[in-house]
């Protein structure tokens, strides 16, 4: 393995991390404000809130690194992947601000109602956006002499709808286990029985997320399988594995477990982080853009690797100080438990 090759291959895990950190910990974000638009009651929606409104500018943290490292390593896919779906990528950013208004705003407002529907809707805006952004750079974009061919709506099909569908489940799994860590009370409760339900949905789109990958041929790069249909080996170990925490994470939230459920939750999601990330590889952008041909000069990225391999330490770091700064659990009535 030469220079070049070995430095593309440890940026594109370095990549995968980022965006498996970011799905985890803005995913819980998000998935907050989806349990917002299911009650009404606004005693709850402030107990809600309360937990993420000092970490939820720390989670975005990693979706800055995400960007400004795909600048630097690999600015191809950058200047084009994003050019290409302009229209997710708006949406994203006009969900950004409605989320974060809504967020901010309902804790000041005489009427918190309008802005915590404003956070709720914000959110799930946010995640048909990833969904869609997602699932269209996994089914395979379509380049020439560096300008994207395609149609501008490839970004909208069978597939990355059901993308998005399991990702509203799976953020929605995410916040009840980490609601069930942070909160007391009925929340507490609440944010199990939703969670249980969203283990469900996670579980049956899931399978048919596998399926469809499982039957279209085009689609059997994502399953190690390129060019064909079926599943590989590896990813079928892989996917088990993360059934099998899927099942635990339920099962924990069911018997009211605090910390459990969140770590079976990230443990899953690193498993199909894995799965569909060794799949891939070395492709970067399916079908044909891989992490060496789309990656900045050897220099480059020696002088990145330095860089971040200096500052995620530090951001890691600082993220965990802030998480157990405001580490008290929550109750329905707006009063923090320290413990």
């Amino acid at each position: 393995m030469d220079g070049q090759t070995g430095l593309a291959t440890a940026w594109y895990w370095i990549l995968a991390f980022l965006l498996y950190l970011y799905i985890l910990t803005d995913g819980f974000d998000l998935g907050v404000g989806i349990l917002c638009l299911t009650t009404s009651d606004e005693t709850m929606r402030g107990a809600m809130t309360e937990t993420i409104e000092g970490v939820w500018h720390a989670n975005q943290t990693w979706l800055v690194m995400l960007g400004g490292v795909l600048f630097g390593a690999y600015p191809l896919v950058y200047g084009t992947v994003l050019a290409a779906l302009y229209l997710p990528a708006g949406l994203l950013l006009f969900a950004f601000m409605a989320r974060g208004m809504g967020l901010e705003c309902r804790g000041e407002a005489d009427n918190p109602r309008p802005w915590s529907l404003l956070f709720g809707l914000g959110s799930l805006a946010v995640i048909v956006a990833h969904g869609l952004l997602l699932g269209a750079i996994l089914q395979g974009m379509h380049f020439a002499d560096g300008a994207f061919t395609g149609s501008p709506f490839d970004w909208l099909s069978p597939f990355t709808v059901l993308v998005c569908a399991v990702l509203l489940a799976l953020y929605t799994l995410f916040a009840a286990a980490w609601l069930s860590l942070r909160t007391t009370g009925r929340v507490r409760d609440f944010a199990r029985r939703w969670g249980v339900r969203a283990a469900g949905a996670s579980l049956v789109l899931l399978v048919l997320l596998v399926a469809y990958i499982a039957l279209t041929p085009g689609l059997g790069h994502l399953a190690g399988r390129p060019g064909t249909g079926g599943l590989s080996p590896l990813f079928t170990v892989l996917v088990l594995l993360a059934v099998l925490c899927l099942g635990l994470c339920a099962r924990a939230l069911a018997k009211g477990c605090d910390r459990a459920p969140f770590v079976h939750a990230a443990l899953m999601l690193l498993l199909l982080a894995v799965a569909f990330g060794t799949s891939l590889f070395p492709v970067l952008v399916p079908p044909g853009v891989t992490a060496m041909q789309a990656a900045s000069p050897p220099d480059m990225l020696r002088i990145m690797l330095w860089v971040v391999g200096g500052l995620l330490p530090v951001i890691l770091l600082y993220n965990a100080y802030q998480y157990r700064v405001f580490a008290g659990r929550v109750s329905a009535d707006g009063e923090s438990d320290a413990s």
